[in-house]
């Protein structure tokens, strides 16, 4: 095993003192002369050394890392958001350390004493409960800035971004009761996380707003992060009640999981059955003929507004808490169709 080189293997090899390169990595708090700062990066250079982010952090107070807190990897959305993340933290400087709950808030809490104990200079948080706030309020007293992303939990005074997930539910809903559907089945991925809740009460509002009665029995709530499926959900509930006409997916896996039980009991979609949601555009979807109906969540904004305020925050900014609602666009096959020169 390679030995990694440190700042006294540097100074020897540049034939200066250990705090000569300790000015020359952290640019200061001394100057340097000119020849000297060559000598210094030139012996860097070829014992490819890396400075200790912890240790930098004790002198110049910054790691330049973001800690990044997600639910999962599973969603392609969730994937494609922490991509473009870390593409906007490079853009200022910064590193991402990236961890996942799994849905589990027992993780969630061990996983962000992890990134507390790397001295990350804030923290991007998607929480996997809107009631486990405990943790978080601990690490905003210990003075780490926390921007909520993609979810939120109500009573914590931060700032967060999130996609419009009650009007995007309530507009997805809404074109199945215009296609005249009006036994919709709702499946859930979760009775705690915010961005279910919200979709599930947008749901609720425009069957309310169309004068049709809320079925507690045709909400499904599938938890996909201990590997449950839609499919036994579905089955059982179409053994009970008979086929809905219409079905919302909360996420992009529970329209794959629809689709497929449907078409191996032989039910058309949309012939039979219409199923809409997904919340994340995959490319997947363009094959279908037609596509399903689909609500896109603009990533990108979500991503980039969250780090503006983190970054504001990291600085020292101080302003009351904001939320932002980043709105998602929806997908008729009209559209999607028009989108690849159908």
């Amino acid at each position: 095993m390679v030995k990694r080189a440190n700042r006294q293997d540097v100074a020897e090899l540049a034939g200066v003192s250990v705090a000569t390169v300790s000015y020359v990595v952290n640019d200061g708090p001394r100057p340097v002369a000119v020849d000297t700062r060559k000598r210094v990066l030139a012996a860097i250079e070829t014992l490819n050394y890396r400075p200790h982010a912890i240790a930098r952090s004790l002198k110049t107070g910054s790691t330049r890392t973001i800690g990044l807190l997600v639910q999962s990897l599973i969603e392609p959305y969730v994937g494609n958001l922490v991509n473009a993340v870390e593409d906007y933290l490079v853009e200022h400087g910064y590193g991402l350390i990236l961890a996942t709950s799994h849905e589990n808030c027992e993780r969630e809490n061990h996983m962000m004493d992890v990134l507390a104990s790397q001295h990350i200079d804030g923290l991007l948080y998607t929480p996997a409960s809107c009631i486990n706030k405990e943790p978080v309020n601990q690490l905003i007293e210990q003075g780490i800035p926390v921007v909520f992303m993609d979810r939120y939990i109500p009573g914590i005074e931060t700032d967060a971004v999130i996609s419009d997930n009650v009007n995007a539910a309530k507009t997805a809903t809404k074109y199945l009761l215009d296609q005249g559907c009006r036994q919709i089945v709702c499946i859930s991925f979760s009775q705690e996380a915010s961005s279910a809740i919200d979709r599930v009460k947008g749901y609720r509002m425009a069957l309310h707003e169309n004068g049709i009665p809320v079925n507690e029995e045709i909400i499904l709530n599938v938890n996909y992060a201990v590997g449950e499926t839609v499919a036994p959900y579905l089955h059982n509930y179409i053994n009970t009640n008979g086929l809905p006409d219409g079905i919302l997916c909360t996420t992009e896996r529970f329209i794959v999981d629809a689709i497929v039980n449907l078409k191996q009991h032989r039910i058309l979609v949309p012939e039979q059955v219409h199923v809409v949601g997904g919340f994340f555009n995959s490319p997947w979807n363009a094959l279908l003929d037609p596509p399903i109906p689909i609500v896109n969540q603009d990533f990108k904004r979500v991503a980039k507004s969250a780090i503006e305020f983190l970054m504001e925050r990291v600085q020292g900014i101080e302003s009351p808490p904001r939320t932002v609602l980043i709105e998602t666009e929806f997908l008729t096959p009209h559209v999607q169709e028009a989108m690849h020169g159908k």
